[in-house]
Protein backbone atom coordinates (compact mmCIF):
# COMPACT_ATOMS: atom_id res chain seq x y z
CA UNK A 1 0.00 0.00 0.00
CA UNK A 2 1.62 3.45 -1.15
CA UNK A 3 1.64 6.08 1.33
CA UNK A 4 1.88 9.97 0.50
CA UNK A 5 5.15 11.25 1.96
CA UNK A 6 5.85 15.31 1.30
CA UNK A 7 3.75 17.14 -1.02
CA UNK A 8 4.79 20.46 -2.65
CA UNK A 9 2.16 22.54 -4.17
CA UNK A 10 3.01 25.62 -6.21
CA UNK A 11 0.48 28.22 -8.09
CA UNK A 12 1.74 29.85 -11.12
CA UNK A 13 0.61 32.95 -12.66
CA UNK A 14 -0.85 31.02 -15.40
CA UNK A 15 -3.87 28.54 -14.39
CA UNK A 16 -1.56 25.67 -13.39
CA UNK A 17 -1.03 23.81 -10.18
CA UNK A 18 2.50 21.80 -9.94
CA UNK A 19 2.71 19.42 -7.11
CA UNK A 20 5.08 17.36 -6.50
CA UNK A 21 4.75 13.93 -4.57
CA UNK A 22 7.17 12.24 -2.91
CA UNK A 23 6.04 8.65 -1.27
CA UNK A 24 7.02 5.28 -0.95
CA UNK A 25 4.88 1.85 -0.73
CA UNK A 26 7.42 0.23 1.87
CA UNK A 27 9.97 -1.18 -0.85
CA UNK A 28 10.44 1.95 -3.27
CA UNK A 29 10.67 5.24 -3.14
CA UNK A 30 8.20 7.24 -5.72
CA UNK A 31 8.31 10.76 -7.04
CA UNK A 32 5.37 12.12 -8.99
CA UNK A 33 5.19 15.53 -10.87
CA UNK A 34 2.13 16.46 -12.03
CA UNK A 35 0.70 19.74 -13.85
CA UNK A 36 -2.85 20.45 -13.70
CA UNK A 37 -4.81 23.03 -15.81
CA UNK A 38 -8.08 24.96 -14.37
CA UNK A 39 -10.46 22.32 -17.06
CA UNK A 40 -8.86 19.28 -15.51
CA UNK A 41 -6.20 18.66 -18.40
CA UNK A 42 -3.05 17.50 -16.97
CA UNK A 43 0.49 15.75 -17.37
CA UNK A 44 1.95 14.02 -14.88
CA UNK A 45 5.38 11.69 -14.50
CA UNK A 46 5.20 8.79 -11.79
CA UNK A 47 9.09 8.09 -11.25
CA UNK A 48 10.55 4.89 -9.42
CA UNK A 49 13.32 3.63 -9.02
CA UNK A 50 14.48 3.98 -13.15
CA UNK A 51 11.13 3.90 -14.57
CA UNK A 52 9.52 6.46 -15.50
CA UNK A 53 5.79 6.87 -16.44
CA UNK A 54 4.07 9.66 -17.95
CA UNK A 55 0.35 10.25 -18.29
CA UNK A 56 -1.12 13.09 -20.04
CA UNK A 57 -5.45 13.60 -20.11
CA UNK A 58 -7.99 14.95 -18.70
CA UNK A 59 -9.55 14.53 -14.71
CA UNK A 60 -11.80 14.94 -12.36
CA UNK A 61 -10.26 15.97 -9.30
CA UNK A 62 -7.78 13.14 -7.77
CA UNK A 63 -8.83 10.77 -9.61
CA UNK A 64 -5.18 10.49 -11.45
CA UNK A 65 -3.03 10.79 -8.19
CA UNK A 66 -4.94 8.50 -6.43
CA UNK A 67 -4.45 5.91 -9.28
CA UNK A 68 -0.51 6.85 -9.32
CA UNK A 69 -0.01 6.12 -5.69
CA UNK A 70 -1.94 3.10 -5.22
CA UNK A 71 -4.81 4.67 -3.62
CA UNK A 72 -7.47 3.21 -5.61
CA UNK A 73 -6.07 0.00 -5.54
CA UNK A 74 -6.30 -0.32 -1.66
CA UNK A 75 -9.77 1.37 -1.63
CA UNK A 76 -10.78 -1.86 -4.16
CA UNK A 77 -9.01 -4.02 -2.03
CA UNK A 78 -10.65 -2.64 1.34
CA UNK A 79 -14.26 -3.01 -0.58
CA UNK A 80 -13.93 -6.11 -2.18
CA UNK A 81 -12.72 -7.93 1.44
CA UNK A 82 -15.63 -6.57 3.15
CA UNK A 83 -18.14 -7.74 0.03
CA UNK A 84 -16.33 -11.21 0.36
CA UNK A 85 -17.12 -10.72 4.16
CA UNK A 86 -20.62 -9.41 4.13
CA UNK A 87 -21.56 -12.39 1.88
CA UNK A 88 -19.95 -14.82 4.11
CA UNK A 89 -22.34 -13.72 7.27
CA UNK A 90 -25.38 -13.95 4.90
CA UNK A 91 -24.41 -17.86 3.77
CA UNK A 92 -23.25 -18.51 7.73
CA UNK A 93 -26.56 -17.10 8.52
CA UNK A 94 -28.77 -18.98 6.22
CA UNK A 95 -26.75 -22.37 7.26
CA UNK A 96 -27.95 -20.98 10.90
CA UNK A 97 -31.43 -21.19 9.74
CA UNK A 98 -31.74 -24.10 8.05
CA UNK A 99 -29.79 -26.04 11.00
CA UNK A 100 -33.00 -24.54 13.16
CA UNK A 101 -35.45 -25.45 10.13
CA UNK A 102 -34.29 -29.01 9.52
CA UNK A 103 -34.86 -29.05 13.57
CA UNK A 104 -30.54 -29.66 14.20
CA UNK A 105 -30.93 -26.64 16.88
CA UNK A 106 -33.66 -24.95 18.72
CA UNK A 107 -35.41 -21.39 17.56
CA UNK A 108 -33.41 -20.22 20.99
CA UNK A 109 -30.25 -21.69 19.99
CA UNK A 110 -30.27 -19.85 16.80
CA UNK A 111 -31.31 -17.07 18.56
CA UNK A 112 -28.34 -17.27 21.16
CA UNK A 113 -25.52 -18.28 18.51
CA UNK A 114 -26.73 -15.08 16.73
CA UNK A 115 -26.39 -12.51 19.63
CA UNK A 116 -23.19 -14.45 20.70
CA UNK A 117 -21.11 -14.13 17.22
CA UNK A 118 -23.06 -11.05 16.12
CA UNK A 119 -20.12 -10.26 13.57
CA UNK A 120 -20.40 -13.85 12.17
CA UNK A 121 -23.96 -13.36 11.15
CA UNK A 122 -25.07 -9.99 10.64
CA UNK A 123 -24.56 -7.78 8.05
CA UNK A 124 -24.44 -3.90 9.16
CA UNK A 125 -24.50 -0.53 8.00
CA UNK A 126 -21.22 0.41 8.52
CA UNK A 127 -20.47 3.16 5.94
CA UNK A 128 -21.61 6.74 4.66
CA UNK A 129 -19.97 6.56 1.65
CA UNK A 130 -18.87 9.25 -0.49
CA UNK A 131 -19.33 9.15 -4.07
CA UNK A 132 -16.34 8.55 -5.45
CA UNK A 133 -16.28 5.47 -3.05
CA UNK A 134 -20.23 4.50 -4.52
CA UNK A 135 -18.17 4.82 -8.00
CA UNK A 136 -15.56 2.36 -6.78
CA UNK A 137 -17.95 0.00 -5.66
CA UNK A 138 -20.28 0.13 -8.72
CA UNK A 139 -17.37 -0.55 -11.13
CA UNK A 140 -16.67 -3.71 -8.46
CA UNK A 141 -20.48 -5.14 -8.55
CA UNK A 142 -19.81 -5.46 -12.30
CA UNK A 143 -18.14 -8.56 -11.82
CA UNK A 144 -20.34 -10.09 -8.69
CA UNK A 145 -23.57 -12.20 -8.74
CA UNK A 146 -27.09 -11.04 -7.71
CA UNK A 147 -26.67 -7.16 -6.99
CA UNK A 148 -29.78 -6.44 -8.25
CA UNK A 149 -30.70 -3.61 -7.12
CA UNK A 150 -29.70 -0.50 -4.59
CA UNK A 151 -30.71 -2.51 -1.43
CA UNK A 152 -28.54 -5.91 -2.80
CA UNK A 153 -25.85 -3.21 -3.49
CA UNK A 154 -25.59 -1.19 0.17
CA UNK A 155 -25.69 -4.83 1.70
CA UNK A 156 -22.69 -6.25 -0.16
CA UNK A 157 -20.63 -3.20 0.91
CA UNK A 158 -21.90 -2.62 4.46
CA UNK A 159 -23.16 1.15 2.98
CA UNK A 160 -25.95 2.96 4.71
CA UNK A 161 -29.04 2.62 2.22
CA UNK A 162 -30.14 6.22 2.35
CA UNK A 163 -26.71 7.47 1.15
CA UNK A 164 -26.16 4.32 -1.65
CA UNK A 165 -30.06 5.34 -2.61
CA UNK A 166 -28.92 9.07 -2.94
CA UNK A 167 -25.47 8.99 -4.82
CA UNK A 168 -26.79 6.33 -7.28
CA UNK A 169 -29.35 8.44 -7.90
CA UNK A 170 -27.09 11.20 -8.80
CA UNK A 171 -25.19 8.78 -11.09
CA UNK A 172 -27.96 7.95 -12.74
CA UNK A 173 -29.23 11.20 -13.51
CA UNK A 174 -25.85 11.95 -15.40
CA UNK A 175 -25.97 9.18 -17.54
CA UNK A 176 -24.07 6.93 -15.45
CA UNK A 177 -20.63 6.03 -15.19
Amino acid sequence: MATQGKTTRVQHNAPIIVEQIQMSDGNNNHVVMMGQMQDGAFVAVKQADQEKVVYAGISKGAAVINRMIGADYSEMQELLTRAVNNRTRQRNFFRLQNSMLEGLITEEEFYKTLEENEDDYVVEELESPSHDRIEHALNLTQGIKDVNNSEDFANLFSFSTAVADQELQKIEENGGL
